[in-house]
């Protein structure tokens, strides 16, 4: 297990864990196909008998087991790669991160070669050892469209279907339409010039570093993209006889997943990057899942705060439940026990970033955004939910 286990900060795995308050982290990328129901009831026992039982949906789609030890930790390390969880290379492990359209093979509407690009796309990268030095932040994904329309899937390079071909997003750039084969390849060639780079080896923020990758690489015309609009997850009844489950937070209980294991049959869970499941339609309700679109708790993101992280002060999760009833539907609440905004990257219709009690707020933006509102209590933030959005409602 690497030395970076007593580090903070970056993206943890299972050969990487990262410690937090409440003990190591531990992530499991899934299939690009889903789970098996063998394979969650397995993730389940590890949470249980290894870490503290809480199970938490990221933002890439995928598995956060929270509360082990170091040595539990490598454990469940060996344990997901019996299982076919993991590929035993940490190396080729990180190379594994690979986001897709979650309703592909379902939707019919999102492009039906959605998942084989995937998988092609997956091999080749975990063929290219070149890409040892890349960070274990960075990822791919594969974006279909469809019902969750195309722009939704965001990772550091994205192929996203055209209707003529696949285009490659990098950093907010857009090349040209290619075919299948010359897009897989457009990506292996743009990862490596950033697993070349000296410092910069992610797509970043300042566009003229991107700009240069791409063009040393041979796009010159790349045409900067839109930035991607807010995306609520639909829970409910889904294309393909699917149906979407919401998870509050994206947490739930080892309990809590064995109960979408025995649900599944011979099917598969899907987990998406909105911190929610997709599974077979008759999946039965539960109160610690979210199965209806007018339950506010969908309308709500916040991270794990005061009892698993030491960087937040309060128990963001309560202040979010407590505002919930006030968020217009259709708009998006994200409270942040910190600046970093680990549960949802993105923009919010209004973000919350815990100042000790008080929050500073952000409107239609993220907790890297120019602050709107200074340190306001909670009375004072209802009233700018009920001013600010009440557009959006109407």
């Amino acid at each position: 297990m690497s030395d970076t286990s007593l580090v903070r900060g970056w993206c943890p795995d299972l050969f990487a864990p990262m410690q937090a308050r409440d003990g190591f982290l531990v992530r499991i990328r899934p299939p690009i196909e889903g789970l098996e129901a063998d394979q969650v009831r397995a993730i389940a026992l590890m949470a249980s008998d290894h870490g503290n039982g809480t199970i938490e949906l990221t933002n890439r789609g995928n598995l956060q087991l929270r509360g082990f030890s170091l040595d539990s930790a490598r454990l469940a390390g060996r344990t997901a790669t019996k299982c076919g969880l993991a590929d035993p290379n940490p190396a080729r492990e990180r190379r594994r991160a690979v986001l897709v359209s979650p309703l592909t093979g379902y939707d019919p509407a999102c492009h039906p070669d959605t998942a084989a690009v995937a998988r092609k796309l997956q091999a080749e990268l975990l063929a290219d050892d070149r890409l040892a030095s890349l960070p274990g932040k960075f990822g791919w994904g594969v974006d279909g469209g469809g019902l969750f329309p195309v722009g939704a899937i965001s990772a550091d390079i994205v192929l996203q279907a055209r209707p003529d071909g696949w285009s490659v997003l990098c950093g907010g750039f857009a090349t040209n339409v290619l075919d299948e084969a010359q897009a897989i390849e457009a990506v292996l060639a743009i990862s490596f010039a950033f697993a070349c780079q000296s410092e910069v080896k992610r797509p970043a923020h300042n566009a003229s570093i991107t700009k240069d990758v791409l063009e040393r690489v041979g796009f010159q015309d790349c045409l900067q993209t839109m930035a991607a609009p807010i995306f609520t997850f639909p829970v409910g009844k889904l294309p393909g006889h699917r149906r979407g489950v919401g998870l509050p937070f994206g947490r739930l209980s080892a309990s809590d997943l064995y109960l979408l294991a025995d649900q599944l049959g011979k099917d598969r869970l899907r987990i998406t990057p909105w911190r929610s499941v997709v599974m077979p339609e008759n999946t039965k309700d539960h109160p610690a899942f979210i199965t209806e679109a007018t339950d506010p708790r969908v309308r709500i993101e916040a991270c794990i705060g005061v009892s698993g992280c030491e960087r937040a002060t309060e128990d963001v999760a309560q202040t979010a439940l407590a505002l919930a009833s006030d968020v217009p539907p259709g708009c998006v609440l994200h409270v942040s026990g910190c600046v970093k905004g680990c549960a949802h990257p993105g923009a919010a219709n209004m973000t919350l970033i815990s100042r000790n009690g008080r929050y500073d707020v952000v409107r239609n933006g993220c907790t890297k955004d120019t602050v709107s509102w200074a340190e306001r209590d909670l009375p004072d933030i209802r009233t700018l939910l009920s001013r600010e959005l009440k557009e959006i409602q109407a």
